[in-house]
């Protein structure tokens, strides 16, 4: 098994093992099951009314106290709108009521980020920080009653929290951090030394939740950050989030009682993966946001503006372009509350699902903001600021657009889910025959004849005609969408076949061929999209055109990644990119400033020094090994 392939199994078998069943694990396995998630998880009437409320409530503080073009300008998000917030409960929407919160469901949580994110998504990217992967979602899931009541009353209240994770040289590799934490000789605190880089909240945090390596088992504890040693180096700057309080922070002998352990010693990586399966859901609801803020402006301008004769909406490749935003908007809408309502009604595993929606809505939202971008022209090219001062309405395309590119990187790269989720694809089956290959002699035949007997069984079944099951007819009455679950179903067991003819055909080097492993999720993916937008039009009248666009775009990109799983060029792509790694190509650098030379060796603060790797240096990947998987 692969290096990375080997780090990413280590991360995933810290979680826990699912005690419910997986929509996604059924559908990689060729046998769906529909009824996990048809009918389209509905909100209670109750449930509803309290969303409603509140989001009309966070609607009207925002649009009277919060200038997000100001946010964008300062960088700055002033003290007051924070307090503000937290003063009608949102630095307490997921805290239970008992602990001082609003106790929301997952599926108003989303409601409500979406909400925030459509008006000033700093706003709401600092909120899901703070509570979507803050102090207070690990301290429920894994926190004694003490350390609830010591903490969650106060964060309801609006102390700031956040989640340090990722280091200098760790991003999505967790299991590989640094940082440390040494029992005293006494036994009664920890003593912790490291750093953490890109701690969204960071440098404004009250408390946080730090992972650090103990005994080098990854534990998880609670720092306030007032206490002697912690020193934030540096607050980050992006290309976009602009007021994001983002920071790399040191952390020097600082002691922590032993009573801020969440959970057990060594349980810590479990205890942030699980974290980050309910902060992928919420910004899958950020995401939406983002793409509702920019979908109105975009319309009306394609209404309004006119070019060779009509209205600049009404030119084919633009309306296109419109049906699509629509119908990626309402299959984002769909996935999120589908993933949310799983979580709420708590019938089914929700572990790939997250990750599932965090992918495709963040995704999505990128070419949303580019469609956006595309139909404004130099009006979403220009900044708010500049189309104001031309007396033009401040339409924020551009600060959109430069935003919304760190969601394919935050809380997991796209290339780094669709491998977590790929391994969903052949788990199962490596489990199967684990027993096979770790025996000898007869038990070895044994299991060989075990394990070709069950997959006998299993193709057959994969080949065979797809019948008229329960799950189809979940929906009668609606031909549309029990047409669009039947050619889920039908093209799950072509998935699934694929993917067992690749396993046969490569073997453990399959773990190495990222770009097909990759195109076996995007299947994945798809199906499952393809399944939550037509299951949401049940319950949404008069949306059965945008399901079916939904349907006839996702199915486009599965037939193409189905003729790509055999005709495609990716040996001698990979090729090219060795070479180029390799310096093989010094030469098409060539008149241009070499601006890598100056950059040579990097001044870091105090003193630290990082060298770039010379042109001579073994090249990652050339053993066989990837030579990356993305930022993180």
């Amino acid at each position: 098994m692969s290096r990375l392939l080997e780090s990413i199994k280590d991360v995933e078998a810290a979680r826990e093992d699912a005690k419910r069943p997986s929509f996604m694990t059924q559908l990689f396995a060729g046998e769906p099951d529909f009824s996990l998630l048809s009918p389209f998880p509905a909100q209670s009437p109750e449930d509803k009314a309290i969303g409603d409320d509140l989001c009309a409530k966070v609607g009207d503080y925002l649009v009277g106290n919060v200038d997000p073009q100001e946010i964008e300008r300062t960088g700055v998000i002033p003290r007051a709108v924070l307090d503000g917030l937290a003063g009608i409960g949102c630095f307490g929407m997921t805290i239970p009521r008992e602990y001082g919160g609003l106790g929301l469901s997952q599926t108003n949580y989303n409601r409500v980020l979406t909400v925030v994110a459509s008006y000033c998504n700093i706003l709401a990217l600092t909120l899901s920080a703070h509570q979507s992967i803050g102090v207070s979602r690990p301290v429920l899931m894994y926190g004694s009653e003490e350390q609830k009541r010591a903490w969650l009353p106060r964060i309801a209240r609006g102390a700031i929290s956040a989640f340090a994770l990722t280091e200098p040289n760790v991003g999505s590799d967790p299991a590989n951090m640094v940082t440390s934490a040494m029992l005293s000789a006494g036994g009664r605190h920890y003593v912790i030394n490291g750093e953490k880089l890109w701690c969204t909240n960071g440098p404004i945090a009250d408390v946080i939740i730090l992972l650090a390596k103990v005994e080098g088992k990854v534990t998880a504890f609670i720092v306030e950050m007032d206490r002697p040693g912690i020193e934030v180096l540096h607050r980050c700057e992006f290309l976009g989030c602009r007021g994001i309080e983002n920071g790399w922070i040191r952390f020097t002998n600082v002691t922590v009682p032993v009573g801020n352990v969440v959970g057990d010693v060594g349980k810590g990586l479990k205890i942030a993966l699980s974290t980050l399966n309910t902060g992928r859901i919420s910004l899958a609801g950020l995401c939406l946001g983002m793409a509702k803020q920019v979908g109105p402006p975009t319309i009306e301008w394609a209404r309004q503006r006119q070019s060779f004769g009509k209205k600049i909406g009404f030119h084919e490749l633009n309306t296109h372009k419109i049906a699509r935003m629509a119908a990626d908007i309402f299959a984002m809408e769909a996935v999120g509350l589908l993933v949310a309502g799983l979580i709420d009604h708590a019938n089914a595993d929700y572990r790939v699902e997250s990750a599932v929606a965090k992918l495709f809505c963040s995704e999505r939202l990128w070419q949303v903001v580019d469609a956006a971008m595309q139909i404004r022209g130099g009006r979403g090219y220009e900044k708010a600021d500049s189309l104001q001062a031309r007396g033009e309405a401040p339409v924020p395309i551009e600060q959109i657009f430069r935003d919304a590119r760190l969601y394919l990187i935050g809380e997991g790269a796209s290339e780094i889910l669709k491998l977590f989720i790929a391994r969903e694809v052949w788990d199962p089956h490596i489990k199967r025959a684990t027993a096979m290959f770790g025996s000898t002699g007869l038990a070895k035949l044994g299991e060989a004849a075990r394990v070709g007997r069950f997959y006998a069984s299993w193709y057959a079944r994969m080949i065979a005609p797809v019948p008229r099951d329960a799950g189809i007819d979940l929906v009668p009455g609606n031909p549309t969408v029990r047409r669009h679950l039947a050619y889920v179903r039908g093209t799950s067991r072509r998935l699934a076949r694929n993917i067992f003819y690749q396993m046969v055909r490569h073997g453990t080097r399959l773990e190495q061929r990222q770009a097909l492993v990759g195109r076996l999720a995007d299947i994945g993916v798809d199906l499952f999209v393809i399944t939550a937008a037509s299951s949401y039009s049940t319950v949404v009248p008069g949306s059965a055109p945008l399901a079916a666009q939904v349907f006839d775009d996702a199915r486009t990109r599965i037939e193409a990644n189905f003729r790509a799983l055999s005709g495609n060029r990716d040996a001698s792509t990979t090729r090219v990119g060795l070479d180029v790694l390799g310096d093989v190509y010094p030469w098409i650098w060539e008149g241009g400033i070499n601006a890598g030379e100056r950059l040579a060796v990097l001044p870091l603060a105090d003193g630290w020094r990082e060298e770039r790797q010379p042109a001579s240096a073994p090249v990652p990947g050339a053993d066989g090994e990837p030579a990356s998987a993305g930022a993180g």
